[in-house]
């Protein structure tokens, strides 16, 4: 019997069960979703996300948790939005013109990449990364050189949150 990319078949061991084939469904699109968030930079941002007050963070915010660019950071998150099913959706901020230093762009998990987290159990260490981010003192990369704070960017009355958590 020939294999193709979206399914599998196995031939189970035991008495009587060598002439038999188990066909198992495999979703090609789905394991690819699930090899890319297994990547530990998107892992750590994707629970990042979800673990801020509001659901999404924008790329600034996040490099402020991460040792990775901003640059790499949207690299990662165009990545995972850019997929037949979005991992990630970007959401825009609710007010025009958005303040100098403020970001335009936020990040949130949706309903999809939640549900491969849970899948792969990397979605229970939400709660102890919400916690450990309120106690954090962060601060954004080239701070500097930058016209507002963190405090600033988290307290923008204006961020978007998802609907759907």
């Amino acid at each position: 019997m020939s294999q193709n990319a979206s399914s599998a078949a196995t031939r189970p061991g035991g008495e009587g069960g060598a002439d038999q084939l188990v066909d198992h469904d495999v979703d090609p699109d789905r394991l690819a979703d699930l090899r890319a968030i297994l990547v530990e930079p998107k892992a750590r941002l994707l629970q990042q996300i979800l673990a801020s007050p509001t659901g999404a963070l924008s790329a600034v915010e996040l490099a402020a948790r991460n040792r990775i660019t901003e640059s790499t950071i949207r690299d990662h998150l165009r990545d995972l939005n850019n997929r037949d099913s979005e991992i990630v959706a970007v959401l825009e901020a609710d007010a025009s013109p958005v303040p100098n230093g403020i970001p335009r762009k936020y990040y949130a998990v949706t309903a999809y990449g939640i549900d491969l987290l849970k899948q792969v159990n990397l979605y229970e260490q939400i709660g102890v990364l919400y916690d450990m981010y309120e106690a954090a003192e962060l601060e954004l990369p080239d701070c500097d050189e930058r016209s507002v704070t963190i405090a600033a960017i988290e307290a923008y009355e204006h961020r978007p949150s998802p609907e759907w958590i």
